[in-house]
Order: structure tokens, then C-alpha cells, then sequence
């Protein structure tokens, strides 16, 4: 089980693809489009036939095949690959260029597969992979300049092109980084309790799911007394009561717990290096000074305490019950015999909180 929540950590060059396999993707899409393209463009050199167009349309037919190629190689392979992310990202640039020095003009029909790389360098793998394929299609672009024929008479047009493929890439690196800036908004707002701004269940969910020892408890606590601040002064003290309460808890628990809202009146905190109940009850002791300090919301007086429900998380692992589900409602039935005995109560899950019932 956890001891404390550490955020996921993507591979640095995710940016969009936050979902599935983007490289099989990608090399997917280079048999399917570079097929499509073979088929549309022999149909051109068929219709205008040339040497510089047969050319092209061998060369295009070589990119269908080291597609397939890559293609069969992310199938067998079970992990991603920098190194060949890097050696792909040159390739399929380098590809245009070989398409635009063998065909020239026959080959400005096919320009647009530089911008469409740049996209798909951006949009898969981020900013670092753009730059990369940018810098490549600009050196593409150079040695046209310099080495072949019909662009070295069309030096003003190879200008053009480079200054669109820089232009361009700016453009997709500042939009790579609002639509990364929006989905860690998005996954924030998902994971956040909207009232208190801890945590909320979803979240405590994957810090559990994703904990990797078994040196922790989870305490659940439910406010003893917040029901008669609702009935008394309303729902809108109530709710800076539990922001009072939310606050104090992020503030004062050590930086090595982690705290959540499950909703209502109930909170949660996932105490970390705690490996008996001593520590455990170091904890509770600090959660119920904390209450005890909350005396006035809005200049009235309240009097809450806490009702702890605590679930070391080796006795969840004892019971072969590691889940967030029976964590929790172990901790829960705690929590209630806890509320039995009184106000300010704290008591720990036993072997028989972990059954069903």
C-alpha cells in the first residue's frame, strides 16, 4: 500500500496523447496515409508521366515499407524508446527531403508532409520532439538550397518554405503548451474537492492504488458537532467550517501525509512512516487539537470535535485486502465505534472490519 501520494510522472515527451500507444499510432498512420499517397500520386504520374515522378512514387512506395516496418517493430516491443523516437522523428523528415531532391517541381505536390510531421511531432510527443523535426526539415530545406537543381533557381521559393516551417513550429509549440497548461487545469479541477480544495475521493483513490509499502494508515474522520453548526447557523457557516477545518489540516499535518474530502463532513488523511499505532495516535492527537481550536466561524462560537475511524494499512495487507474499498470501510467502521464510546474518540480497524458483510 501507499505511504504518500506521488504524482504520476508521463515520459517528458507525451504532450497530447495522454491516452494508448502514440507511437503505434504513428507508425500506423505512415502505412495508411503513405499508401493512400502512393495510390493518389501514381494515379498523378500515371496521368503526367515523368522521370522525376517515377522516382517519387518509388520513393513514397520505400516510406510505405519502412512504415510497415516500424509499424511491426512497436508491436513487438513492450516499452517506448527515446532513441528511437529521435531516429523516426529525422527519418520521416529526411523522407521528404529525399521525395523533393529526386522529384523537384514533380515532388511540390507532396510539401505538405513536412508541416504534417511537424504536427504530428507536436501534437504526440511534445515540444522537444517538434523541435527536432523542425530543425530537421529546415536542413532539408538548406541542402535543397544548396544542392538541387530546380531549387537552386527557386531559392526565393526554398526561403519561403523555411521561413513557414519556423513559423509554424512556434505556432505549434506555444499551442502544445496552452492545451498541456488546459489538461493539467482539467485533470486538477478532477482531482480537487471543489468547497476545500484537498483532494477528493477520485484522487485519494489513485494514491492508495499506487502506494508502494505498507508503512501507513488511513484516517478517516468525521466532524462530531458539524450537523448542530449546520442546524444553528446554516449551511454557509458550515461550509467555512469545513474550510477552517480543511486549512488546518493542510497546514499542520506533515508534509509527508496526504489529506482528502470524501465529502460532506468526512475527511481523510493518509498518514505515511507512521509503523505502529504510537505513531498513529501521534496523529490523531495533533487532528484533535486542531478541532479543539475552532471555537468561533464568523464570530460564532462552535464546539466540534472528531470521531476517528484509523486502518493501518499492513492489517489491510494482512487480510489480502489492499483496495481503497475495503481500506475505507474498514476505517469506517472504526470510525463508527468510535462515535459510540463519544465525542473526540479515536479507534483502530481490526481483522474483522475487512469482511463483508
Amino acid at each position: 500500500m501507499e505511504q504518500a501520494h506521488q504524482p504520476v510522472r508521463r515520459p517528458s515527451g507525451l504532450a497530447w496523447a495522454g491516452q494508448g500507444n502514440p507511437e503505434r499510432e504513428q507508425a500506423a498512420l505512415r502505412v495508411w496515409m503513405g499508401a493512400a499517397v502512393l495510390l493518389a500520386y501514381g494515379a498523378y504520374a500515371w496521368r503526367f508521366p515523368s522521370h522525376e515522378a517515377m522516382l517519387v512514387t518509388r520513393v513514397i512506395a520505400m516510406y510505405v515499407c519502412y512504415g510497415a516496418g516500424t509499424l511491426l517493430l512497436v508491436n513487438r516491443v513492450s516499452s517506448a524508446s527515446g532513441k528511437r523516437l529521435t531516429m523516426t522523428t529525422i527519418v520521416d523528415q529526411s523522407f521528404v527531403g529525399l521525395l523533393l531532391a529526386v522529384g523537384g517541381a514533380a515532388a511540390l505536390p507532396l510539401l505538405w508532409a513536412m508541416f504534417w510531421f511537424l504536427i504530428g511531432a507536436g501534437c504526440r510527443y511534445g515540444k522537444r520532439t517538434l523541435a527536432l523535426s523542425c530543425a530537421t526539415a529546415l536542413l532539408v530545406v538548406i541542402g535543397l538550397a544548396c544542392w538541387q537543381p530546380w531549387w537552386i533557381v527557386n531559392r526565393p521559393i526554398a526561403f519561403g518554405l523555411g521561413l513557414s516551417v519556423l513559423a509554424a513550429s512556434v505556432y505549434l509549440s506555444v499551442l502544445v503548451d496552452r492545451l498541456g497548461n488546459a489538461n493539467r487545469d482539467l485533470a486538477r479541477q478532477a482531482s480537487t474537492d471543489p468547497l476545500t480544495g484537498l483532494s477528493n475521493r477520485y484522487a485519494l483513490e489513485r494514491i492508495i492504488d499506487q502506494s508502494g509499502n505498507d508503512s501507513a494508515a488511513l484516517l478517516l474522520i468525521d466532524l462530531d458537532g458539524f450537523k448542530e453548526v449546520n442546524d444553528t447557523y446554516g449551511h454557509a457557516v458550515g461550509d467555512m467550517l469545513l474550510q477552517s477545518f480543511a486549512q488546518l489540516l493542510k497546514r499542520k499535518t506533515r508534509n509527508s501525509d496526504s489529506v482528502a474530502r470524501l465529502g460532506g463532513d468526512e475527511f481523510v488523511v493518509l498518514a505515511r512512516n507512521v509503523r505502529d499505532r504510537g505513531a498513529v495516535l501521534a496523529v490523531t492527537d495533533d487532528i484533535h487539537s486542531m478541532l479543539a481550536s475552532i471555537t468561533t466561524v464568523q464570530e460564532r462560537s462552535v464546539n466540534v470535535s472528531a470521531s476517528i475511524g484509523a486502518c493501518l494499512l499492513s492489517s489491510a495487507a494482512e487480510a489480502h485486502q489492499p483496495g481503497m474499498s475495503a481500506v475505507l470501510r474498514a476505517a469506517d467502521r472504526a470510525m463508527y465505534r468510535a462515535k459510540s464510546l463519544g465525542v473526540g474518540k479515536t479507534v483502530f480497524a481490526e481483522t474483522r472490519d475487512f469482511e463483508l458483510h
